[in-house]
């Protein structure tokens, strides 16, 4: 559901969050490849539309938003892969 400036309202495990157009993006794409560890560049590539891949951390910053907002459980750390949003 759309609200007010773009931001989004999402029912994440009955809990309802506001979510920033590129926090939607980033939360509707792991929910979509749910249990696959996703990495950085797969997700700079498929959900900021980045072509190369400079150091940055864009994706972490995102993510933790998105853990404030969502639970810190719902989005794992794989060490050395990526990030995964458990099935």
């Amino acid at each position: 559901m759309r609200t007010k400036k773009g931001l989004r309202l999402v029912y994440d495990q009955n809990t309802a969050c506001l979510l920033s157009p590129l926090e939607y993006s980033l939360y509707k794409w792991m929910k979509l490849h749910e249990g696959d560890v996703l990495s950085r560049e797969v997700l700079l590539r498929d959900v900021w539309g980045y072509r190369e891949m400079g150091d940055t951390r864009t994706v972490d910053m995102c993510v933790k938003r998105l853990r404030n907002k969502i639970g810190a459980n719902r989005i794992e750390s794989v060490y050395g892969k990526g990030y995964r949003m458990p099935a």
